[in-house]
């Protein structure tokens, strides 16, 4: 009898990317600079306003830092902006990052 051959692939493949630890969490926003990035793309002009007040009622001494002070992190630049970025950071002290990602 001659039996059926397949051929079998196996979807996954070798990690592209390693995990790295986090950084630790902040106990409170009291007190540190937080940085709003954007990538223009989806309705950030309307929400990192609702967060920064919010953000301000709970902590009344943290310091939002605009989005429009790093940025577009999307477009034909991003690689540029991207690499810039942990330095700009520095640059501007800042303790936390919120990141916006529109689709």
């Amino acid at each position: 009898m001659n039996e059926p051959t397949y051929d079998v692939v196996w979807p996954k493949s070798p990690r592209g990317v390693h995990a790295v630890d986090l950084a630790p969490r902040l106990d409170s926003l009291d007190g540190k600079r937080v940085a709003f990035l954007w990538d223009y793309l989806f309705r950030g002009d309307e929400l990192f306003p609702l967060l920064a007040d919010e953000l301000a009622a709970r902590f009344p001494t943290v310091e939002i830092l605009d989005y429009d002070i790093f940025g577009n992190t999307h477009g034909g630049d991003e690689r540029e902006m991207i690499a810039a970025l942990p330095s700009a950071l520095r640059e501007h002290r800042v303790d936390a990052v919120v990141s916006g990602i529109g689709c």
